[in-house]
């Protein structure tokens, strides 16, 4: 799935999932709660469907690589063991036997698709010297072996071809449905507004788990500072000396208590986590 696609489904599932635990919201939506109802039900007709055409895309994908690992073995087979022979015999019997001069080894650059229909060509035209060539040393089945040979070849293109338009479809379906959900959740976001403007705690619920995730964030804890402690005359901030100066000891960035105090005139709240400061005190009795 492309990577917005995923997201909304995500998102998609948060909505389905908070309705099954606030079943209440629908009971009070008073004279919206039927239409409330419908479009809680389309959405989760969305996230059924969206699972499996994104089940269907995953596996086909799947699919389409598998054959196309298995087209290398059945082109090589085809063309350094089967058409290899016809074309060693027939250069063997040219300027003797007239008309072997036709036959020429497929370049191994060529698309399966084109290797196949080469290969046919091929069989086509050692199927009229058939007996010259058994006479020469091929095994008399030896254009049954050419045929199932390209026959798998072929059943691989194909294969392939379907499950790559698999794909294509089960990729269309998710835009198309994405884009339902969507509108739905817009509908349902309209409906919710007016329902629950007078449960500010539940809106705000609703509109967290509505959104769709960008992209995984990382949180960043606060990280404590180690405690400053006296050592016999010197100071150590987390066993590092800081010397004797009496004044607070202060990390870069980090309000003092000064600071503080007057983040506490002007009405803001002092920065969390700070180093807390060495009183005056201390330092002279140190």
């Amino acid at each position: 799935m492309k990577s917005k696609q995923p997201r909304g489904l995500q998102a998609f599932r948060r909505i389905k999932a908070w309705f099954g635990e606030h079943p209440q919201v629908i009971a009070a939506a008073g004279s919206i709660g039927a239409a409330l109802s419908n479009q809680v039900e389309a959405l989760k007709q969305v996230v059924a469907s969206m699972t499996a055409r994104a089940t269907e895309q995953a596996s086909q994908t799947g699919q389409a690589t598998l054959a196309a690992k298995d087209e290398a073995t059945q082109r090589h087979e085809l063309r350094s063991l089967h058409l290899k022979a016809i074309v060693r015999v027939a250069g063997a019997l040219r300027g003797k036997v007239p008309g072997m001069g036709v036959f020429k080894l497929p370049n191994r650059s060529l698309s399966s698709d084109t290797l196949f229909h080469a290969a046919e060509a091929i069989r086509t035209t050692a199927a009229v010297y058939k007996d010259v060539f058994v006479e020469h040393g091929l095994p008399a089945d030896f254009l049954d072996q050419l045929d199932a040979a390209t026959t798998a070849l072929g059943a691989s293109v194909d294969a392939r071809g379907v499950a790559r338009a698999k794909v294509s479809g089960a990729s269309s379906g998710l835009e198309s449905d994405l884009a339902l959900g969507k509108q739905i959740v817009a509908m349902i976001d309209a409906s919710l507004t007016h329902a629950l403007k007078t449960d500010s705690p539940m809106l705000a619920s609703w509109r967290q788990v509505k959104r769709a995730t960008v992209k995984g964030v990382t949180s960043r804890g606060v990280v404590d500072a180690a405690p400053v402690v006296s050592t016999g005359g010197s100071l150590t901030n987390g066993g590092v000396p800081v010397g004797n100066s009496g004044g607070p000891v202060v990390s870069p960035g980090v309000p003092t208590s000064h600071t503080a105090a007057s983040g506490a005139n002007t009405g803001e709240s002092p920065t969390l986590g700070t180093v807390t400061p060495v009183m005056q005190q201390e330092s002279q009795a140190a």
